[in-house]
């Protein structure tokens, strides 16, 4: 795809401390779920642009360097004065599962502004995407709600990851709320089973699809089984089996990957999709998400295009 930027990518880029080999050692990773989708999205060899805040420090500076080393255009602005870029700490279990704590309350992805979404970055893009982490606090959700009216009113296509993090919200139905509130502006929606919850179940998908006007929602489950919902019907596929290291950003390899797939397959809006488009995004998504656990941080896990290639024979 040449020309033009494909994805837009708001919201937050972190630096994720993830253990070390010796005990009580961590070590530096860039990641953040949008950051993870642009450089996912890059690497398949799409043109992706990122917006976002960091802090005005040397982590921030560190992060840009990342972006611009992928291949990411940069539309951030300038860093933020008035807090330190985000940092979470990052603690693996024996299957690779994570959990996260947060080093402040309010990092600086939390101050984005009005200001920082301007129509051209939005009407330049075939397609928007952020998450729930950005609603959380600040001036960030203004920012975002401002990203979706523009493009809804453009007709450019909004993707939504809901990635509930607990910590950030004193209380789930705070994040529910939020959701709820900017979902009548989202096209594209993805949700892990571990998040599913805030929308009442995986048996209550189709109902907020039609009362929000949702074209299609996919549910990532690990190495469960992963679901497209998309026109009353269900597509399907369970994963490959694979050792994992750090699931952190398996879920973003599999949604940059389906987005990626979707628009170099003519997606521009609802009408052009189908279940032949959806059935090749979900199985390249999910051997994204497969290469993706194999390897420790966030953005450090995003796969190439060729490993893709190189596994899809393994997915039938």
């Amino acid at each position: 795809m040449n020309g033009g930027t494909d994805i837009l990518s708001i919201g937050e880029i972190v630096i994720d401390f993830t253990p070390g080999r010796e005990d009580s050692s961590y070590i530096r990773h860039p990641g953040g779920a949008p950051a993870n989708v642009a450089v996912c999205f890059a690497r398949m060899g799409g043109c992706s642009a990122f917006c976002g805040k960091v802090g005005n420090d040397l982590f921030g500076e560190y992060l840009m360097n990342v972006l611009r080393d992928n291949g990411v255009q940069l539309k951030c602005g300038a860093p933020t004065n008035d807090a330190v870029t985000t940092m979470t700490f990052v603690t693996l279990a024996d299957d690779g599962n994570r959990s996260f704590t947060f080093a402040q309350k309010t990092g600086a992805h939390l101050f984005l502004k009005d200001s920082d979404i301007t129509p051209e970055i939005i009407i330049n893009s075939k397609l928007v995407h952020t998450g729930s982490s950005m609603l959380a606090g600040g001036s960030s959700p203004g920012a975002v709600l401002r990203a979706m009216k523009l493009a809804k009113k453009n007709r450019i296509p909004v993707s939504f990851d809901l990635n509930f993090r607990a910590l950030q919200w004193t209380k789930p139905e705070r994040c529910r709320e939020a959701v709820y509130k900017i979902l009548p502006y989202v096209d594209l929606l993805k949700v892990s089973d571990e998040e599913v919850f805030l929308l009442g179940g995986e048996e209550m998908i189709f109902k907020v699809m039609e009362k929000y006007d949702v074209s299609l929602t996919a549910l990532t489950k690990g190495e469960k089984e992963n679901i497209v919902f998309w026109n009353e019907q269900e597509i399907r596929r369970h994963p490959v089996p694979q050792k994992a290291v750090d699931s952190t950003g398996a879920g973003d390899a599999f949604w940059g990957v389906f987005l990626y797939s979707l628009l170099s397959q003519g997606f521009r809006t609802r009408r052009d999709l189908s279940v032949v488009m959806l059935e090749k995004a979900l199985k390249y998504g999910v051997a994204a998400g497969g290469l993706a656990v194999q390897k420790q941080g966030a953005v450090n896990s995003m796969p190439l295009k060729s490993e893709i290639e190189e596994v899809l024979p393994l997915y039938g």
